[in-house]
């Protein structure tokens, strides 16, 4: 008897966690958040990205750049310089909070001085979250060849292979294809 109730418990206890542990898919390039690339003229762009929500800053500026050199090639560029225009430089990252946990229910203080008590070891820690979502915009001039693009410009191409393959891209900034899940019999 004993031995069944134990063979049940471990088996609901592997049930569930294999059920929790099982990994979502990771998300596409365009799942990562909104995107816009506006035309301003024949080789100016406006790029920008809204990101979905945890996403930090530094992350939304990478993606940002990375939609750049995408939108460069597509159009038939090679290189691109973003320009430090006044929306690049009022942009701030976005406000976060500190939120502290609730206390713990009725009687918090008795178990706060029980000996028995022990809380978790994160039970106290306040957390940070961010406010506001973080949204990242990039006026980009585009040129044909080395030459005549300024010594400080991105090469789109360099860019997409570097950091293309991290966000599932390509050298050319097309969507990596996505390898079929191995069916289990």
């Amino acid at each position: 008897m004993n031995k069944l109730i134990i063979a049940a418990a471990l088996t609901a206890a592997l049930g569930f966690t294999g059920c929790a542990s099982t990994p979502s898919k990771p998300l596409t390039f365009e799942q990562l958040g909104r995107y816009a690339a506006t035309p301003l003229n024949a080789q100016s762009y406006r790029i920008s990205f809204q990101a979905r929500p945890n996403m930090s800053y530094g992350t939304a500026e990478e993606i940002t750049l990375v939609k750049a050199a995408q939108t460069t090639l597509h159009n038939g560029f090679q290189y691109f310089k973003v320009m430090d225009d006044p929306s690049n430089r009022s942009q701030k990252p976005p406000r976060q909070a500190v939120i502290y946990p609730d206390p713990m229910p009725y009687p918090y203080g008795y178990y706060r001085r029980h000996p028995g008590f022990w809380p978790g070891p994160f039970y106290d820690v306040p957390q940070v979250v961010t406010l506001d979502p973080t949204q990242v915009s990039y006026s980009i001039t585009c040129y044909k060849d080395r030459a005549k693009a300024p010594q400080d410009a991105f090469d789109a191409r360099l860019i997409l292979q570097s950091l293309g393959a991290k966000y599932g891209l390509d050298s050319q900034g097309n969507p990596l294809p996505v390898a079929a899940e191995p069916t289990t019999k």
